[in-house]
């Protein structure tokens, strides 16, 4: 009995020491979300680690770099983010690490080290959400991605992860996120890339797709974003168009705040100066000054608002510091309570956890016959298709070598023909003639058809520089810009794989030629955890998808059927006009 209560003692005595520390980490995080980050800093400084517990130990490193982090004292930040992060991953608090892994990847970036590599973070945090098979959490760690890029002025990485997310939303049709995705990438062109031309394709995408859901807020920010990119360009008529669309849009939300108004005046204020009206540019600079003073008189009224606030708190927060005070013995016994049943439960998990565990056996076992059958199957396309390119090359062969060779003999014996011929007629003259250049022309077709069908994808090069020399090629011969552009592509994929691609965007490019009248057509090559995905863009005069016949060997309809052979997917957008968007998901095995 006297050891019994000697050990309630020690344990009471440690729950009272472990409440007074979590009081004080309850305050440095109220101080911390407060932007009081330096207060949080010296509450902590409070605390004597030795009596934290692990959960406490982690939660107060991962303050303590928070505080850093945003006062801007990144290599202070970084080893307390590396504790923190150790001490989640023995509380195997998942969600936790990969917001850590997050946080690193900005630390680093922003410390700039060559000895630091944040790409080991990047891929952590994805890791994480690409195992939850939660589409829209995933689409959200791709955006977070892509936004820390664009802070840094690294466009090509930032589009890079915003596509990924808007191929999630198109995916999940989600029309409202699609649209935010089109406008980001669209902004990335205007103020980080020259391609002012792709940012007006992208945000032009955008607005209809805000317009669909009504947002007087999207579709003001939409406006804005078209004023600054014809603001950029020296479109100052069209900018300023845009600016005042926005600020009608502005009008009709409800408390607005001062400083939007404030923003927009001058933004048209200096497009009026750039466009050189002074007259306009000094009215909306009256009225952006005018708004500065009434954002001033607000922000007077809310620091003694403030003032006023905080005593209230204060006075609120003895209050309860009192209230728990009175409860503390109360909850220690309850918490004895709970021992108790915490262990009756880890009992009772451990037997749900063993039989939990011979469930997923058998499942696995069953998942592994599924992927010998299914390696059996594609083991078969694979040889199939293997078969499909010798015989393509063996029929150019045939044609060049054998076809070619009789066509020529053929025109030899016919040349002789007419130069043994001592006199012809005017008709038997023109007969040789119309003959002679049939023969010709017959002889290149040939020659011609064999090249191109043995011309393709060489092993060596593999599918990214295949698919650029060929658009190379192109581009010069037809009088139009092909551009190709590949992310996360640096690795090879299987033979036949490559092999399929590379014939599906050559027979795409190749369909522009022939009917879209284009300029401009755009290949975006991305590669993702299972899947390849390929996005060919042109600014043709469009078509409608509708009309698409399913016996058409040679066409789209072929295209779609060869990628759904493979277990993949088409989706074409295509208008009248508007251009052609054909976008393919193949699986990567």
């Amino acid at each position: 009995m006297k050891k019994l209560l000697v050990f309630c003692g020690f344990l009471i005595f440690g729950l009272a020491s472990s409440f007074a520390q979590q009081q004080l980490l309850d305050e440095a995080e109220a101080s911390k979300e407060a932007d009081n980050y330096q207060l949080s800093l010296d509450i902590l400084s409070q605390i004597d680690t030795n009596s934290l517990s692990i959960p406490q130990k982690a939660r107060f490193y991962y303050l303590q770099s928070a505080n850093h982090k945003f006062k801007k004292e990144d290599s202070d930040a970084y080893p307390l983010l590396l504790k923190a992060r150790k001490l989640y991953t023995e509380l195997d608090s998942l969600e936790k690490v990969a917001t850590i892994n997050l946080e690193l990847f900005q630390v680093v970036r922003n410390i700039g080290s060559e000895h630091l590599n944040y790409n080991e973070y990047i891929d952590a945090y994805l890791d994480y959400h690409l195992s939850q098979n939660d589409s829209e959490n995933l689409r959200k760690a791709y955006i977070r991605i892509a936004a820390n890029f664009a802070r840094n002025a690294v466009p090509d990485s930032a589009i890079g992860y915003f596509r990924k997310a808007l191929y999630i939303a198109k995916e999940d049709k989600d029309s409202l996120a699609e649209a935010h995705m089109l406008s980001n990438i669209g902004v990335i062109y205007m103020e980080f890339t020259p391609r002012k031309d792709s940012a007006y394709y992208y945000l032009t995408l955008s607005r209809p797709l805000f317009q669909k859901f009504g947002s007087i807020n999207h579709q003001k920010n939409n406006y804005l974003n078209f004023g600054s990119l014809n603001k950029k360009l020296g479109n100052y008529d069209e900018a300023i168009f845009n600016y005042l669309k926005a600020d009608s849009l502005l009008n009709l939300q409800k408390d607005y705040k001062l400083s939007r108004k404030q923003f927009l005046y001058d933004l048209i204020a200096k497009t009026y100066e750039l466009d050189e009206q002074p007259a306009k540019a000094l009215e909306y600079y009256k009225l952006t000054q005018a708004y500065q003073d009434s954002l001033n008189l607000q922000e007077q009224e809310k620091a003694i608002y403030d003032i006023q606030t905080k005593y209230e708190v204060q006075k609120k927060e003895n209050e309860n510091l009192q209230l728990k005070q009175s409860r503390f013995w109360l909850i220690s016994g309850v918490i004895l309570l709970v021992l108790l049943l915490i262990a009756t439960y880890l009992v009772y998990r451990n037997r749900m956890a063993k039989k939990q565990l011979e469930i997923k056996q058998s499942a696995l076992e069953k998942n592994q016959l599924e992927k010998q059958l299914k390696d059996q199957e594609l083991a078969g396309l694979d040889a199939m298709i293997e078969g499909q390119e010798k015989e393509r090359k063996r029929i150019a062969n045939d044609l060049h070598d054998n076809l070619g060779g009789l066509l020529a003999t053929l025109k030899l014996h016919f040349h002789n023909l007419k130069t043994k011929t001592d006199r012809l007629r005017d008709e038997q003259d023109e007969l040789f003639k119309a003959t002679n250049s049939l023969l010709d022309e017959t002889y290149q077709q040939v020659r011609n058809y064999a090249h191109q069908r043995n011309a393709g994808l060489k092993t060596s090069e593999g599918l990214v520089p295949s698919i650029k020399n060929f658009a190379s090629k192109v581009s010069v011969g037809n009088n139009l810009v092909v551009q190709v552009e590949d992310h996360d592509m640096e690795g090879r994929l299987e033979n036949s794989v490559e092999i399929t691609i590379f014939r599906i965007v050559q027979e795409l490019i190749t369909n522009v030629i022939k009917h879209a009248q284009a300029s401009e057509i755009i290949v975006h090559l991305t590669s993702f955890e299972d899947h390849i995905n390929i996005m060919v863009e042109d600014n043709g005069k469009g078509f409608d998808p509708s009309i698409i016949k399913d016996n058409d060997g040679m066409g789209l309809a072929s295209i779609i059927k060869r990628v759904e052979h493979l277990g993949g997917n088409v989706d074409i957008d295509s208008q009248s006009g508007s251009g052609t968007t054909v976008i393919l998901n193949i699986p990567r095995t």
